[in-house]
């Protein structure tokens, strides 16, 4: 055998591309996203095709930490994410804890929409100066199952509370609180739709709004209903914020919708779940309003709401007879909301629900915030006033039709229709050239099922003189939103001036998650 002094270079060629095959082979197969950063803040070029895949974009080598997430980050996440990165990068930031670990990025669609995911950042320092590792790591499974064991938690929670307080203080107490928080949230409901156009109109409807958010609030507090206190103390708080301001303008009672649906939310499972307790046979006589059963269990019976229209308004024809849901079920929820969004309305609008008790618990928050808001929008917008159905031929009543089903291939499927107005494309175009939401240019290139779909667009509403109203323009951007942390899609059609229709589907869950249903 003969030795050159070429063969050990040629070894160490071999090694090194056998390295850089393996490296590369790493970095493409990986599902994580790995990248190096220099001692400046700066990606280099060795990273993982994922992380492209993850911040959809293909941009990424020379770009700063910052530079990465600003677009995709809150003002106050970047600001502490600034700071983090200052300090590791002078070697300083000790046991200071890492604000990158779970961190919340709107990442953009195609459509112009966005979808929320939350990602972790890892850094392992490689070298001296240091060059660090990051590993980059999607955490929005781990992310959306907690919040889903938080609100099962927070649900059995509400439960307990609820029906300790029914037991302690009667079933008629009890009644006459669910009539009076009935009567205050119709009551919010008329303020902020009053219409205003002076700063001094503006501030009334607030000081009424307040008004009636810390009688709620302080009833709560008083039966021990930490959830519905909870909601009422949140929208009390950004009432607060508002009145601290010098001027008022309907946009600022915008923001206001989130917080104002949750509260509603809290008070319809309030009042779905009053319907049972267990006290002996002897409390149960002395109260007026409950009944025992055979086995000694007492039913203290839920207050029966008047859901006839108000006087002033012209009488409804019956409703056609529809299954009774469960009570304190969330087709029993969705039922009471649909009831009273359309007494709201003066309209009289029949909801059909079918297999929401197949909804696994992963998917209970996001199909029941999803299905409220797909209710009121259609009660709001898309049903008719009974003389404008007659007179095309539709019968008074509106109604709903909500399914959740699964498919074939294991994922699930909620399907909503009403047999409203349906969707005029050209109305929603001239509506978001109004609006500032796009140009005209840009609405005129729109084919018709993509107009529709500016629906969906936060601000986006039809409704006209109304400035005020603090739920106009966010609930169909709640339902992309919901949709879109839970990772589905959804789909809509329309046929103008019969029906709306909504397709939603979320991916399936492994075997032991889906066998939980509600």
């Amino acid at each position: 055998m003969f030795f050159t002094v070429k063969r050990p270079v040629r070894e160490k060629q071999d090694f090194a591309g056998a390295y850089n095959r393996l490296t590369d082979a790493v970095l493409n197969s990986s599902s994580l996203g790995l990248f190096l950063l220099d001692s400046k803040d700066r990606i280099q070029p060795q990273l993982s095709k994922a992380v492209a895949v993850m911040f959809r974009r293909p941009d990424l080598v020379n770009l700063s930490i910052e530079k990465l997430i600003g677009p995709l980050v809150t003002a106050k996440t970047l600001s502490a994410v600034r700071a983090y990165m200052a300090r590791m990068l002078e070697g300083s930031q000790g046991d200071a804890e890492n604000p990158l670990q779970d961190v919340e990025v709107r990442l953009p669609n195609p459509d112009g929409g966005f979808e929320t995911a939350h990602y972790s950042f890892d850094f392992t320092a490689v070298e001296n100066p240091p060059i660090w590792l990051v590993r980059v790591t999607d955490i929005t499974a781990r992310v959306q199952q907690q919040r889903e064991l938080e609100d099962l938690r927070a649900n059995v929670t509400a439960q307990g509370e609820i029906l300790r307080s029914v037991l302690h203080a009667g079933g008629a107490r009890f009644g006459a609180f669910l009539q009076t928080t009935d009567a205050t949230m119709k009551t919010i409901n008329a303020v902020l739709k009053k219409p205003a156009r002076e700063a001094d109109a503006f501030r009334l409807k607030l000081e009424e709004t307040l008004e009636q958010v810390d009688r709620m609030r302080r009833d709560a507090t008083a039966l021990k209903l930490s959830g519905l206190e909870g909601a009422a103390r949140n929208l009390e708080d950004a009432l607060q914020d508002l009145r601290s301001r010098g001027n008022l303008s309907g946009s600022d009672f915008l923001p206001l919708a989130v917080k104002l649906d949750q509260l509603f939310v809290q008070f319809s499972l309030v009042r779905s779940l009053t319907t049972q307790a267990s006290p002996s046979r002897a409390a149960a006589a002395a109260e007026p309003d409950a009944r025992v059963t055979d086995s000694g269990t007492q039913i203290i019976e839920a207050p029966k709401f008047n859901m006839e229209a108000p006087a002033s308004a012209a009488p409804a024809a019956a409703a056609p007879a529809r299954r009774t849901a469960v009570a304190g079920s969330l087709a029993s929820t969705l039922t009471s909301l649909t009831e009273l969004a359309a007494l709201e309305q003066q309209k009289t609008v029949v909801l059909e629900s079918v297999g929401l008790e197949l909804v696994p618990t992963r998917y209970q928050a996001a199909i029941k915030n999803v299905a409220i808001q797909l209710i009121r929008n259609a009660v709001l917008h898309g049903v008719e006033a009974a003389a404008e159905r007659k007179a095309a031929g539709k019968p008074p009543h509106g109604t709903l039709q909500l399914e959740f089903r699964v498919a074939a291939d294991q994922s699930y499927e909620l399907l909503f229709q009403d047999d409203g107005r349906g969707i005029d494309p050209e109305k929603v175009r001239s509506t978001a050239i109004a609006r500032g939401l796009l140009t005209a240019d840009a609405a005129s290139r729109l084919r018709d099922r993509q107009a529709i779909k500016l629906i969906f667009k936060s601000g986006f509403t039809t409704l006209e003189g109304a400035p005020g109203d603090a739920t106009h323009g966010a609930g169909m951007s709640l339902v992309r939103r919901y949709v879109h942390e839970s990772g589905g899609k959804i789909a809509i059609a329309s046929l103008l001036g019969h029906e709306t229709r909504f397709k939603i589907t979320m991916p399936p869950l492994e075997a032991d998650a889906a066998q939980e249903v509600a």
